[in-house]
């Protein structure tokens, strides 16, 4: 009886070790699947991390254009108030040289008035002496 309930035992301790055996390949294998699963996602944050930084450079790189195109757009702008200035003050000097043209002009015909006089005078006295001289020789 005892022989039989040792048989018994060690029947019952032998299915248990077979299912300890059992569970112990089913979790050696749902721990290979965890393993793998933690390489793949290491994999992925690697990728992520990686097109983090490329992404963190390329924003690098477009913060520098843009500080870049900022000082461009300033300068421009700089550069467009001085010619705005440039030509206000053209248009002030052309105003001015406007002016003494004018003024010149006016003197011009001024003088241009004076000469014809002078000629009309001139012409007068020709003909006064051509006649003085005509009764001169008479």
């Amino acid at each position: 009886n005892a022989i039989k309930a040792y048989d018994e035992k060690q029947m019952e301790l032998v299915g248990m070790l077979s299912k300890a055996e059992q569970d112990e390949a089913r979790i050696a294998k749902e721990l290979e699947a965890l393993i793998q699963q933690l390489a793949e996602a290491n994999e992925q944050e690697a990728h992520v991390v990686s097109e983090l930084a490329a992404k963190e450079q390329d924003n690098q790189k477009l913060n520098m254009e843009v500080a870049s195109k900022e000082a461009t757009s300033k300068k421009l702008v700089a550069d467009m108030q001085k010619l705005l200035d440039e030509l206000e003050a053209s248009g002030t000097t052309a105003e001015i040289l406007k002016n003494e043209l004018f003024s010149k002009e006016e003197a011009i015909k001024v003088l241009m008035q004076e000469v014809d006089s002078m000629k009309t005078e001139s012409d007068k006295h020709d003909k006064e002496l051509e006649t003085f001289l005509m009764q001169q020789t008479e």
